[in-house]
């Protein structure tokens, strides 16, 4: 038999449901509230007003004689601690303490629709994970035996209730834990939004009527709806939704029903559904209505990442995705002192990820306001400037940061743009900043600047958002024009405190009508050192240093960067905290000499042009094709010498004096680019190439193998004050060179063969010859890459183009030589 209704429901039915509802009015979804003091306010009005259905929930009975009235005043009493700690002023150390504890814990959400399994998994992972995790839920314990009142409640006061117990919550974790890394926790939040969202409260109508009623579809609802609660401080590192068939999810439900001894053994408070929970009939009358919560879960917004795992297979199977999920990004956030110890723009871009402000490979996110502050010399150049000057010191927008360099945009027109490419390279530092106190993050780092050129710019898919091209114009105008000694005319233009904004304004009408990104370029900022000032991985684990720096890699016989370091590696170390920031004496230069060697037909004269194209830089072409005499080419001659005569080895002295020749001239050319400061250089073949082409040659003419040590030391003699690295581009098969002769006429007149096949197969065989590389390269310690240039077309050119140009930007650092005043 139905019980009687209390006189305390009998008015809620009659006259408080429309008093709550006038109360939540404003609400864009009934029932899902985006704040602390709303819920707060309704649950409080419910006491005053005695809408409690005490009656029908008997504590005394189910909760080992637990007394009513001590249920209600100690959630009473616990609300309102909640309250002090999100909004008393005298609590700021609470606040404080909350930030701190979102960057000290890994908090893993679980999602789910009822029988999905989030509580086996809970478990699991709490057994599983190498960390001490504390396995929690919504509504934790410390709600349980007040749970059943605000379900039995209903409507919206039961959406209240459930709304406060995620406030709750982060209170126990940032006041009750202090020595656990990792919560994992049966729903949160997301629960509260997607159950809502699904299916807002229709208090007290029939069921006919709800049935009847047509949901918004959730694809249609703006993203504001799902939001998280900015008063809700705590938000998870993951979140895991458990997607589950409806037909799977509804036999586990029925299992749980027919034993329900083996899956509440725990109490209400342990995992089990309230007694009054109404979620399991209404998935099982209404299909549609568990897919709408899933998607609502996907659609949250507030966790750093989310994740779907298929529920419908084995709870080991699930436990196994998930651990996989997990595993990296706990590590990386709660022991990043190891992870990123050779990476420090990987922890600027993760931190910057965190903070919202840019996406996962760096790129700043469209809108966020990430800014730098750089520094540097007006009289900077590659040897150190003449003398001391006051720094010049810029705001400016980031665009990016990759596993190398820091990207900014800044205006054509100002002093500040590099450009030439033998005297634009400034030294400068710049802080980057994020985050708020006081776990905010402080980064300064040393290095030098160069502008990207509009080549490389396209081929990497960079552009400047017209926004920020408006911006960047209007500052420049403005900046430009308060920089005038009339003082006539600063004093017209200084009154009005709106004049910047009236030139952000005039800017960008003139961006929208015509195409002014000339008027902004990409410069690139090379770290060479990067200290920690704030909010690095020291700070936040005990027992650490609270000062960090990085240093690129140096040898450790002249203090210079080791001209073999290939990877563009960091080496980590601790400074005394508050202890002097070790500067840098002196600061040298050498340049960088990018080799391109291949065989023939390989791309080299192609792919080095581009390559000189994009970065700005000179492009010398193959010394041999250079000086030979165009006219006086014999078939088969270059396999001799000059390329004009097909005698032997043995029958013609001459034949050593031509590689004698290319030898000294290339030195004689090596010499010039030293002395015309070209700080970057692509060179064809180069010594890497002739050497090759004078063992092919030794090799055709009498067999005997000349020593290469003339190339090794001219090598050896040119990385005195260069920087070499090599790009060795290969072919497939001889085929490809016999083909790309039949369509090319011109390569066929620099190189006439007697028999194409036989000879296209002797120089793809000398000229990719494995044993040059063995012979050569290691032992100078010269940095190789090899790839594949056999498929023609200008999509696959881009490719090796992008391949070689990420190439050389690991080793663009190395072009520094530092002396640290340590």
């Amino acid at each position: 038999m139905a019980a009687k209704k209390s006189a305390a429901a009998e008015e809620y039915d009659d006259d408080s449901r429309c008093y709550y509802d006038h109360l939540t009015s404003s609400l864009p979804i009934p029932g899902l509230f985006h704040d602390f003091a709303l819920p707060a306010k309704l649950l409080r009005l419910a006491r005053d007003r005695n809408d409690l259905p005490t009656d029908d929930v008997v504590f005394a009975e189910d909760n080992d004689g637990t007394i009513m009235d001590d249920v209600i005043s100690n959630f009473y009493d616990l609300l309102d601690k909640v309250e002090a700690y999100l909004t008393d002023p005298s609590s700021s150390q609470q606040h404080h303490k909350s930030d701190a504890t979102q960057q000290t814990k890994f908090l893993i959400e679980v999602e789910g629709l009822d029988g999905s399994g989030k509580t086996t998994l809970v478990k699991r992972l709490q057994e599983a994970l190498p960390r001490t995790a504390v396995a929690t839920k919504t509504p934790s314990r410390s709600l349980a035996d007040i749970r059943p009142l605000w379900d039995k409640r209903g409507g919206i006061l039961a959406r209240a209730f459930y709304m406060i117990s995620n406030y709750v919550l982060e209170y126990e974790i940032v006041n009750g834990y202090d020595d656990d890394d990792v919560f994992i926790i049966d729903r949160w939040f997301a629960s509260t939004c997607g159950y809502t969202v699904a299916r807002p409260p229709n208090d007290d109508k029939p069921n006919e009527e709800e049935e009847q009623r047509i949901p918004i579809a959730i694809s249609d609802m703006p993203d504001e709806i799902f939001n998280w609660p900015s008063d809700l401080r705590l938000r998870p590192n993951i979140l895991l939704v458990l997607q589950i068939d409806q037909s799977t999810r509804q036999k586990r439900v029925d299992n749980r029903a027919t034993n329900t001894a083996a899956t509440t053994a725990g109490g209400e408070g342990e995992g089990a559904p309230s007694r009054f929970n109404p979620w399991d009939e209404r998935l099982a009358k209404d299909t549609a209505l568990g897919e709408r919560i899933l998607e609502a879960l996907r659609r949250v917004r507030g966790p750093a990442e989310i994740y779907s795992i298929n529920a419908n297979n084995s709870i080991e199977d699930v436990t196994r995705q998930a651990l996989d999920i997990v595993k990296l990004p706990m590590e990386r956030h709660l022991n990043p002192q190891n992870y990123f110890a050779s990476n420090p723009l990987g922890w600027w871009i993760y931190m910057g990820q965190k903070l919202h402000l840019c996406d996962e490979s760096g790129k700043r996110m469209h809108h966020a306001l990430w800014n730098l502050q750089v520094s540097y010399n007006n009289n900077s150049n590659v040897s150190g400037g003449s003398g001391p000057t006051i720094p010049i010191l810029k705001t400016v927008g980031l665009d990016r940061i990759d596993s190398n360099f820091v990207y900014y945009w800044t205006a054509s027109s100002s002093a500040f743009s590099p450009y030439n490419e033998s005297e634009s390279l400034l030294w400068a530092s710049i802080l980057c900043m994020g985050g708020t106190y006081p776990t905010e993050f402080q980064w300064r780092a040393e290095g030098y600047l160069k502008r990207v050129t509009e080549d490389e710019c396209t081929l990497r898919g960079f552009s400047a958002p017209q926004s920020l091209v408006a911006l960047v114009t209007a500052c420049t105008k403005f900046s430009s024009t308060s920089d005038d000694d009339d003082d006539s005319k600063r004093r017209r233009r200084t009154p009005r405190p709106d004049a910047y904004d009236d030139a952000v304004d005039d800017a960008r009408n003139v961006v929208g009508s015509v195409n002014s990104s000339g008027d902004v370029c990409m410069v690139r900022f090379v770290p060479i050192r990067i200290e920690v000032l704030r909010g690095g991985p020291s700070t936040r684990l005990p027992g650490y240093p609270q000062r960090w720096e990085w240093s690129r890699t140096r040898s450790s016989s002249d203090d210079t960067y080791a001209s073999s370091d290939t990877d563009g590696s960091w080496t980590m170390r601790s400074l005394l905290p508050f202890g002097p920031t070790p500067t840098m004496s002196a600061m040298g230069f050498r340049d960088l000499t990018i080799c391109i060697v291949g065989t023939h037909t390989s791309g080299k004269s192609t792919i080095g042009r581009k390559l000189a194209k994009v970065l700005g830089c000179r492009f010398d072409a193959e010394l041999g094709e250079i000086e030979r005499d165009a006219d006086s080419l014999v078939e088969g001659g270059h396999l001799h010498g000059d390329g004009s005569s097909t005698t032997s080895f043995s029958a013609s002295p001459d034949q050593e004096d031509w590689d004698d020749f290319l030898l000294k001239k290339e030195c004689e050319r090596d010499a010039l680019s030293q002395v015309s400061k070209c700080s970057i250089r692509v060179v064809e073949t180069w010594h890497v190439g002739n050497a090759a082409w004078y063992k092919l040659r030794q090799q055709k003419g009498n067999g005997v193998i000349t020593d290469l040590e003339r190339y090794k030391f001219a090598i050896s003699k040119h990385q005195e004050s260069s920087l070499v690295v090599v790009v060795q581009l290969m072919l497939a098969s001889p085929s490809t060179m016999v083909r790309r002769r039949e369509i090319d006429t011109d390569n066929r007149k620099r190189l006439p063969m007697q028999d194409e096949e036989k000879e296209c197969n002797q120089l793809h065989i000398a000229l990719q010859d494995d044993n040059l590389k063995k012979d050569m390269l290691d032992p100078l310690g010269l940095p190789l890459l090899q790839v594949d240039n056999s498929v023609d077309g200008d999509e696959a050119m881009e490719k090796v183009l992008m391949n070689v140009l990420s190439f050389v930007h690991k080793h663009l650092h190395c072009q520094v030589l530092l002396t640290s005043s340590e």
